[in-house]
């Protein structure tokens, strides 16, 4: 029986004018020439052969190795974005795979832009689409264990609401708090991870810089806002947290940190609840 998204074992049962009609000794399947890697075949050869639905939705081989199977998740590219179906991954064969939209968040801005890697298996339902593996899908065992402050690029594999699930190209995972980052990441993106903390199953990391350079950075996100709103911000050191990490995206240890700044460097003074930016600046 003929297995779609998978290698095939087959024999050349015959030359046609445009390519090959393989067989398993059963069920036929149609080779094209343009798929046969530049090879000449006999009758009777055995190939290796992997079967998807080409783009008319018929049966069809290919002797080119695919990335991804049905048995056989990895990294795959995306070639396209279509926000009617979804994004298209490449597979190493003249098709690209479609990961539909019912994979993908509902938030376009958390979608994979073309050139972003997904982690993928192939499914077989009606049509051969592209999925993309979380976190309880993946049994991959990393030969090395990666060690606390190190970073390393990983890729987001899902995004939500608590933060972010993380893979390095090892498949070391990686949870990324939501308070450990500084602004949204979107499903596929490459990022340079901290390991803040090391588990039994896994990592905590952060995609915040180190504590001096992003109170820099942050203190000048502060005084740019208060440019920006006449001087005067209803935030102080006394400010609600959520309230400050929904303007912000920052903690309130770290906007106490960056306020401190502004205040040691006499930029900003505060009154009546409020912080004033100093005249001169």
């Amino acid at each position: 029986m003929l297995k779609i998204g998978e290698i095939n074992q087959l024999k050349v049962k015959r030359k046609t004018d445009i390519g090959y009609m393989l067989t398993d000794g059963t069920e036929d399947v149609f080779l094209h020439f343009n798929e046969t890697n530049h090879q000449t075949l006999q009758d009777n050869q055995s190939v290796s052969a992997f079967l998807y639905y080409d783009f008319k939705s018929r049966l069809a081989a290919t002797l080119s190795t695919p990335i991804i199977t049905v048995n056989r998740p990895d990294f795959v590219t995306v070639k396209e974005v279509n926000h009617d179906l979804g994004v298209f991954v490449g597979n190493n064969i003249s098709k690209d795979m479609l990961v539909s939209k019912d994979y993908l968040p509902y938030d376009f801005n958390l979608w994979p832009e073309k050139g972003d890697t997904l982690y993928c298996i192939l499914k077989l339902k009606n049509r051969l689409v592209a999925k993309p593996l979380n976190k309880v899908e993946i049994n991959l065992k990393p030969e090395t264990k990666l060690d606390l402050h190190q970073h390393i690029d990983a890729y987001v594999i899902h995004a939500g609401k608590e933060g972010l699930n993380m893979m390095s190209a090892s498949g070391h995972l990686i949870f990324v708090h939501h308070t450990q980052m500084r602004r949204v990441y979107r499903l596929g993106e490459l990022a340079n991870v901290r390991i803040a903390r090391i588990h039994e199953d896994g990592y905590s990391g952060s995609l915040i810089e180190v504590k001096e350079k992003m109170m820099d950075q942050d203190a000048q996100m502060l005084l740019d806002y208060l440019i920006q709103n006449g001087g005067k911000m209803a935030f102080t050191s006394d400010s609600d947290k959520d309230l400050i990490y929904e303007t912000f995206k920052l903690s309130k240890k770290a906007f106490k940190r960056a306020l401190g700044r502004l205040y040691s460097e006499r930029k900003v003074i505060f009154e009546d609840d409020q912080t004033i930016l100093v005249k001169g600046e």
